[in-house]
């Protein structure tokens, strides 16, 4: 029989009752220190965990597109989001607009969304990296000599890189950009490190000066890569040395370059629009023009300029794609003409 432990309420007269009570343990309220320590605690866990989940999702699909432009780029660049080069940060702290890629395969190269191409040639500026260079060959030479030269020069770069590019599509460019005398500045997209460090080689191999700027993998393994400085200079021994043309011959000058391009199947856009600046004792013309040309034709435009008896020299040229399979290049002409 199982005894109740339980007692009753009235103890019987004559007898005592003893009590074996166990003491309880105190049961004090907790503090409200310790509680808000404790809400604060899993506020914070909960708040790092939140942060780690933003922070992997924006490591493997990148930033929203919503979300660009509102989150400090500080923020970007120590969480290694940046979709920006190191050479691209360096044009924009000389002042021009960011230059931001999409994509990453080379049949399908990344196009920077900065606008038109006109706008690149402003943005793409390959002296800034050699504001320290003396270049004394170059600017002590009368002004007419400089076009001989420009022409040259822009010839050999395009054959430079024409050279230093495998065949096939391993490589391709995102800008590739040329400034008289001899700068020159190039965003490539390899398929693998390999190829990108055979035409880097390439490269090196035909250029007197050579620096790489930045490298990023792609996650499919593509390598973007920005590559400046300086090709071999033209002697301007080998030039013929020219005279600056008569005022009355710019027209005719014009007509000229204009039929070179078609000679050679090159459709420049903007020779109707030359701007002439009066310098006091010379007048200088230059003209900008676009075209969708390609390589090969653009090379072969370059060698016959270089031939040709033309007093418009090139003294920028910028190039980029424009899909898969076509490009767009803007090319500046210089003219200088006596003013007696």
């Amino acid at each position: 029989m199982i005894k109740s432990n339980m007692m009753s309420s009235r103890p019987e007269r004559g007898t005592s009752t003893v009590k074996n009570v166990k003491a309880r343990p105190s049961q004090r309220p907790e503090p409200e220190s310790e509680k808000r320590s404790s809400s604060l605690g899993n506020f914070l866990f909960m708040l790092f965990i939140l942060l780690v989940g933003m922070v992997v999702y924006l490591e493997v699909f990148g930033i929203p597109v919503f979300l660009r432009g509102i989150i400090p780029q500080e923020v970007v660049d120590f969480l290694g989001l940046s979709e920006e080069s190191a050479a691209t940060k360096v044009l924009r702290e000389a002042g021009a607009p960011k230059l931001t890629a999409h994509g990453t395969r080379s049949n399908d190269p990344s196009i920077p969304i900065n606008g038109s191409v006109e706008e690149v040639v402003k943005t793409m500026r390959p002296d800034i990296f050699f504001k320290n260079k003396v270049l004394v060959d170059y600017k002590d030479q009368a002004l007419s000599n400089r076009i001989p030269y420009q022409n040259r020069a822009f010839h050999y770069m395009l054959s430079t890189f024409y050279k230093a590019t495998p065949d096939g599509d391993g490589i391709g460019y995102l800008d590739l950009a040329y400034q008289a005398p001899n700068f020159y500045f190039a965003r490539v997209i390899a398929v693998d490190a390999r190829t990108r460090n055979f035409y880097r080689e390439q490269l090196r191999s035909k250029v007197v000066d050579f620096y790489e700027t930045d490298s990023v993998t792609a996650k499919d393994g593509s390598i973007e890569f920005c590559v400046h400085g300086g090709f071999n200079k033209p002697d301007f021994k080998e030039l013929k040395a020219t005279q600056l043309v008569p005022l009355s011959r710019i027209k005719s000058e014009v007509m000229a370059l204009r039929s070179l391009s078609v000679a050679t199947q090159i459709r420049l856009t903007g020779l109707e629009k030359p701007v002439e600046e009066d310098f006091g004792t010379y007048r200088r013309v230059t003209i900008k023009t676009t075209t969708e040309a390609d390589y090969p034709s653009l090379l072969n435009f370059a060698d016959t300029l270089q031939k040709a008896d033309i007093s418009f020299g090139v003294q920028q040229f910028v190039s980029r794609p424009t899909g898969t399979e076509k490009m767009q290049s803007a090319l500046e002409f210089v003219l200088y003409a006596a003013v007696k």
